[in-house]
């Protein structure tokens, strides 16, 4: 059931959104003075529309300079009932209250420059595709956060239906450009107008054979002498720091340093600069940015002097519904958290949520000195905040930090929890320690609440691959072949019955997502994986420890459980959501894989997961001493092939997990590869049939 508001919230008031380890958040208090917000002329590189909205309006957003910028947009293809669409794209600016409850966790806005009203201003990059007759939209708007400031591709799924698409900025750290979707926020600073000093922590990891690199530090310094920093390499996220005399470093400018690295360590070490650093952004602003823009656009016809939201023309929008997938993911469970699907006259903001392969993290971003681009894999950003409990959208009581929280408290608390979607790929459990979606700290089962859904995607790599007879999948730095097991058809399937179960009431499918109580869910080392010649099987995955980041690099504490998914004698993931190439298939395909000789040898190779084919016939497998199946073994044919990812995609339409159209691509691919490395399913001595 949807949680309800606990009549004493005790630790999930006073959290990690304003983090209290971190001293200089409580120096050098008072008014702040008022500093002018300049524009970067790359967020107005296009002609404008001038919206002015009145300061009495419940919304925040001051004005909007939103104009179309290419009509029709997408080469001018037509997508179905909806016809053709516009692309238009600007800037939205706005303003929060600093005094406002709903802020109060906003690291460092009481430090930010204030306009006249005494309010804290910031800009952000909007985009928008709707359809060019807007009698054709369907009144909902599918809201995507940006990656990195990527807009990222428009699915034809959901132009053919009519959505209108929406990307709003909210990182921080990045600087504008004419085709980046960015927020622009303020620098914090004390009261007399001085910088903010403070640590801040730089991971690297160069991943090549240079001797020399540079590295750009997400913050200035604040001092460029020597001893304005510090260097230390390490070949494992737990191996020793350690600072050889061959191992130097050199300013060249504010914001970037030269390493030249030591001998006795390869591409894959890991480099940790600390420093003094200066002028922290207002990154838990952006936060408020996405929310106050979705807000006006769902709430607002027309600003004080009439002129109209973009989105009203043919009526406001019934509903919205945003995806997150990566880092975008990992922010929508913090926006969540941080109590932002309320907007600031109460309303709810997303009627539906979509965090995808996001795992049990959260971001790096309402910090001072914040990294949202961050994320915690086996090898790599240990040491960055985001990653710690809670884990889940249910109230628990944390064993090993004596915290009781949730990522629905606040929502709850406001009556604005949104319908949830949370899919991940199998690289999750591995990397992205998502079973503690699924469970308790300690590993036991939970019961998710009933606006939530979870769903796991077996076989699959983080983002998933291009198709499993799409191209011929390479190792890169890593051992075994990248997997190019494809998941987001299922993915997009999800997001649709996420929309239907918002509009009207039809509950997407039962969450598939294994379980430690049904047994889906086991500890790295009970995997049973086949010993299949030339493959390297250590059982390697991201375990989560309790961290105190008051020091830096943080201390850690006691662990928590992690657990993976069983799989079969393939060493294929049995539980979750199977995509037809996995129900049929060629090969096995992981979630994990491990970086090659030269790179931290044996880690685990990023988020990428492994394809290791299968012997074309008996003979081969037998020759080779391979443990699994040949095709020959398992197919009669190639039709026989093909007849078995039919039937497996069928059922996925059948259960709502991908659709037609989509089916019918998985079955005339397989039916049109009958070679190559990535789908041969051979007959006999090898003639395809």
């Amino acid at each position: 059931m949807t949680p309800s508001p606990k009549p004493q919230r005790g630790d999930a008031v006073a959290r990690a959104a304003r983090p209290a380890e971190d001293p200089a958040l409580r120096e050098g208090g008072g008014a702040v003075p008022r500093r002018r917000f300049l524009p970067s002329p790359a967020l107005f590189a296009a002609p404008v529309i001038v919206l002015l909205w009145a300061g009495a309006a419940p919304g925040q957003i001051t004005r909007i300079d939103l104009p179309v910028v290419e009509s029709p947009a997408l080469g001018g293809e037509s997508f179905g009932a909806a016809g053709r669409y516009e692309r238009l794209r600007g800037v939205v600016t706005g303003e929060v209250d600093p005094d406002d409850p709903r802020h109060r966790d906003i690291v460092n806005l009481d430090r930010a420059p204030r306009n006249d009203r005494g309010r804290v201003e910031y800009r952000a990059t909007v985009e928008i595709y709707r359809p060019v007759d807007m009698t054709r939209w369907n009144r909902a708007i599918y809201h995507t956060v940006p990656n990195r400031g990527g807009a990222g591709a428009a699915e034809r799924a959901l132009l053919e239906r009519g959505f209108a698409l929406v990307r709003v900025g909210w990182q921080g750290d990045i600087a504008p450009t004419d085709t980046n979707i960015v927020a622009e926020l303020p620098v914090a600073a004390l009261a007399d107008g001085s910088p903010i000093v403070g640590a801040a922590l730089e991971e690297m990891i160069f991943d090549d054979d240079a001797s020399r690199s540079r590295y750009r530090l997400t913050y200035p310094t604040a001092s460029r002498e020597p001893s304005g920093g510090m260097l230390s390499v390490r070949a494992t996220q737990t191996g020793r720091r350690q600072a050889p005399p061959d191992l130097a470093w050199t300013w060249v400018s504010d914001t970037e340093i030269e390493v030249v690295r030591p001998a006795g360590f390869d591409g894959g070490a890991i480099y940790e600069f600390i420093y003094q650093a200066k002028d922290p952004i207002v990154l838990g602003l952006g936060f408020a940015a996405m929310r106050d823009a979705i807000s006006f656009l769902r709430y607002e016809a027309a600003d004080a002097a009439g002129n109209p939201n973009p989105l009203a023309e043919t009526g406001l929008p019934r509903t919205a519904i945003s995806i997150g997938i990566s880092q975008s993911g990992r922010m929508l469970r913090d926006f969540l958290y941080q109590g932002f699907n309320e907007d600031v006259a109460g309303r709810i903001v997303f009627d539906g949520i979509h965090p995808n392969i996001a795992g049990s993290r959260k971001t790096f971003t309402n910090y001072q000195f914040g990294q949202p681009g961050r994320w915690q894999k086996q090898h790599e950003d240990h040491v960055y905040p985001g990653d710690q409990f809670p884990f889940t959208y249910v109230t628990l009581t944390d064993p090993v930090s004596g915290r009781t929280d949730g990522l629905q408290e606040r929502c709850a608390a406001s009556g604005t929890c949104p319908k949830i979607v949370h899919s991940d790929s199998e690289a999750e459990l591995w990397q992205a320690r998502a079973s503690l979606v699924v469970t308790d700290p300690a590993g036991g089962p939970i019961e998710l609440p009933d606006n939530v859904r979870a769903y796991l995607f077996a076989g699959t790599q983080h983002g998933g691959g291009p198709g499993v007879h799409v191209g011929r999948p390479s190792a890169g730095l890593c051992q075994n072949l990248n997997n190019p097991l494809a998941l987001a058809q299922i993915r997009t399937a999800l997001s649709l019955a996420l929309h239907d179960w918002v509009t009207k009431g039809v509950a997407p499918p039962e969450s598939r997502f294994p379980t430690a109580g049904g047994g889906g869910l086991v500890p790295a080392s009970a995997v049973d994986f086949p010993a299949i010649p030339g493959v390297t099987w250590s059982g390697s995955y991201n375990p989560l420890r309790l961290a105190d980041h008051r020091s830096l690099p943080p201390m850690r504490g006691d662990a928590y459980t992690v657990l993976v998914g069983r799989t079969d004698a393939d060493g294929n993931m049995v539980d979750g959501v199977r995509h037809p190439n996995l129900v049929a298939p060629i090969g096995t395909f992981t979630g994990w894989n491990l970086r090659r000789e030269g790179f931290a040898e044996g880690a685990q190779c990023r988020g990428t997961g492994s394809f290791i084919p299968f012997a074309a016939t008996r003979a081969d497998r037998r020759a080779s001493g391979d443990p699994r199946p040949s095709l020959e073994e398992r197919y009669a044919d190639h039709a026989a092939y093909v007849r078995a990812v039919g039937e497996a995609a069928e059922a996925l339409v059948e259960d709502r997990l991908l659709l037609p159209e989509d089916a019918d691509e998985i079955v005339s691919r397989a039916r049109r590869n009958r070679d190559g490395t990535a789908g041969t399913v051979q007959q006999g001595a090898g003639a395809a049939p």
